[in-house]
């Protein structure tokens, strides 16, 4: 995977991770008069979760570009 294409899957995770920010956000407005607290545990711990893992992804792609010493530059757009 070249630099930029790990800039790339970065930028795409941090995007996934705002739009997951955002849906935590709006289920937690939803949940106020809800009936199921289970139901609701699990969404937002299914969203907690998913937000932990994408970024570890991230975390993972950026040590791999920091790790391309002898690689070529980033060109910045």
């Amino acid at each position: 995977m070249t630099n930029q294409e790990r800039l790339s899957t970065i930028q795409s995770y941090a995007w996934t991770l705002e739009l997951l920010g955002e849906a935590l956000v709006q289920h937690d407005d939803a949940i106020e008069g809800e009936h199921n607290p289970h139901l609701t545990l699990r969404n937002t711990a299914g969203i907690h979760q998913a937000m932990r893992i994408i970024s570890r992804l991230a975390a993972e792609q950026c040590g791999k570009l920091k790790g391309d010493k002898g690689a070529a530059p980033v060109e910045q757009d």
